[in-house]
């Protein structure tokens, strides 16, 4: 199906000459690898992977790692030289987020959450051969025997916990239906189902392990919500064991953003769970249902360094003018030294599991760093994810003679064959190239291309479509007149709850905008 866009481009877009196309990080002399994670996990690509892309000759120390345009940093097990038959390359591997979406937005704040994307959970890697430096690594680093020192007594740990129950419209006026916006509003995103002032949201939060001897006022609470109800006043409260910590009066379809901090710790009444409530009350209209969704809620409270049996764990240390000497309670590491890796120095620890028996212990150096991230993992080749395939990737650089266009047709290679052989695709491309048909210099791009190059892999990313207009506006020096798009698409509402299943992907060839789905956007 052709979509109904042929617009002059001047009224689509206007770009200053600094905007960014998600492709600066491509190097277009280099070759890529590229595979999919749909999962936080370690992650290993096998000596064997490396050999099967032909890089078996590649100095481990070359490897460069890249995702949605930032370099990721890694550990190889071998530096100076080739990987042997058992080295292999490892990496805190990260699911799709919804980070990538965050431009879509009309405004930055209305994005409720980033833990999901609109489009797939699904992130596209790229590996490549890179020998002039600058190569990101974690170090391996002596985890230096337990010191004499008391070990450290807490840290202050984050939960926050993201829904995903519901796909939210967001913002919506009611003009006798709720009506929407195609362009990515306020409160749309992955919240929870619907509550009411009948129904308050109640969320349980287990295996807190607080520290009750911490600093007094070190607890914070937090949570967003938004209301789905138009022509309506209500106050939105957010409670702890019941009780109310504090109260928003929001309007019509609206966001509630709750960042209380600096809370009495006492307010945990006890150190293994707290109980978060959502509520709304006082409705000015109490004849209307009032609709409200929660998008996340979070604790930060001081913690025991008791990690629930769990195989991953992310936590975050303050400045330590004299180090740290960190005992971990209740990792299961299975029967082998867990890693520790220290995000912002790029240190790789073993941790020591055979002083004391059942706890990891590390002796960190001294940092003045205000925040530290760490994530300790544990590496039984059963809880690590193996990379067993890539697939090379050579980026075409859209910007030369003979790839630039004043007519952009954007396909999808699927319609290049009409069952019988004929690409009506490119006969299009010809008719518009020919004197009759306006004599352009008509040129067909492929969606794949534009999503690996544009919108860093994501599938049916809109940005690749964006970021490609975007690109030629300001690369090209004859404007392109027209945009063409030749193929079905399904809105991330349509599709996001269906992307398991493979009709799904055969029905969107390229992919739209928004919900209701726009092309022109």
């Amino acid at each position: 199906m052709m979509k109904k866009i042929l617009l002059p481009f001047l009224l689509l877009f206007a770009f200053t000459v600094n905007a960014q196309f998600n492709n600066s990080w491509i190097d277009y002399s280099k070759t890529y690898y590229k595979f999919k994670l749909a999962a936080d996990n370690i992650t290993r690509i096998p000596q064997s992977t490396i050999a099967a892309a032909g890089l078996v000759a590649a100095n481990a120390d070359d490897f460069q790692l890249w995702k949605n345009g930032q370099q990721v940093r890694i550990f190889t097990s071998v530096s100076g030289a080739a990987l042997g038959n058992s080295d292999y390359i490892e990496f805190f591997g990260e699911m799709n987020d919804g980070k990538a979406d965050a431009p879509l937005y009309k405004e930055p704040q209305f994005q409720l959450a980033d833990r999901y994307s609109l489009e797939t959970d699904t992130a596209t890697y790229f590996l490549t051969v890179n020998t002039a430096g600058g190569n990101l690594r974690y170090a391996g680093t002596a985890n230096t025997s337990p010191s004499a020192t008391t070990p450290d007594a807490y840290f202050m740990r984050s939960i926050n916990l993201f829904y995903k129950a519901n796909l939210n419209r967001g913002f919506a006026l009611d003009l006798g239906e709720y009506v929407y916006s195609s362009a990515y509003d306020n409160g749309e995103g992955f919240t929870t189902g619907d509550n009411n002032i009948n129904s308050p949201f109640t969320e349980t939060i287990s295996g807190l392990n607080v520290y009750t001897s911490g600093p007094a006022n070190s607890l914070s609470v937090r949570a967003k919500v938004f209301s789905n109800t138009d022509n309506i006043q209500r106050t939105i409260s957010l409670k702890l064991f019941g009780n109310v910590i504090s109260s928003l009066v929001t309007s019509n379809t609206s966001q509630a953003v709750f960042n209380m901090t600096n809370q009495p710790i006492s307010y945990l009444q006890n150190t293994t769970s707290a109980i978060l409530t959502v509520a709304n009350s006082n409705l000015s209209n109490p004849s209307v249902t009032d609709r409200f969704v929660v998008a996340t809620v979070g604790l930060t409270y001081p913690s025991t360094f008791n990690f629930n049996n769990s195989k991953s764990f992310a936590f975050e240390l303050a400045a330590a003018a004299a180090g740290n000497n960190l005992v971990i309670d209740n990792f299961n590491y299975g029967t082998t030294a867990p890693v520790l890796y220290d995000i912002n120095n790029g240190r790789r620890y073993v941790g020591d599991i055979s002083s004391t028996p059942g706890k990891v212990k590390f002796v960190l150096p001294s940092s003045s760093d205000p925040v530290r991230k760490f994530i300790l993992n544990n590496i039984e080749p059963t809880n690590i994810v193996a990379v067993n395939n890539v697939v090379t990737k050579i980026f075409i650089n859209y910007n030369t003679t003979t790839t630039r266009g004043d007519y952009i047709i954007i396909s999808n290679p699927v319609l290049y064959n009409d069952g019988a052989g004929v690409d009506n695709v490119e006969l299009y491309r010809a008719y518009r190239s020919a004197a009759n048909g306006g004599g352009y210099n008509a040129k067909i791009y492929d969606i794949n291309e534009l999503t690996d190059q544009f919108g860093f892999g994501i599938k049916s990313h809109p940005e690749a479509i964006r970021n490609f207009v975007r690109f030629m506006d300001v690369q090209y020096p004859v404007k392109p007149k027209f945009i063409f798009i030749i193929g079905r698409g399904v809105t991330y509402q349509g599709k996001r709850p269906q992307e398991s299943n493979p009709i799904a992907a055969q029905l969107d060839l390229v992919g739209t905008f928004g919900w209701p789905a726009s092309d022109n956007l």
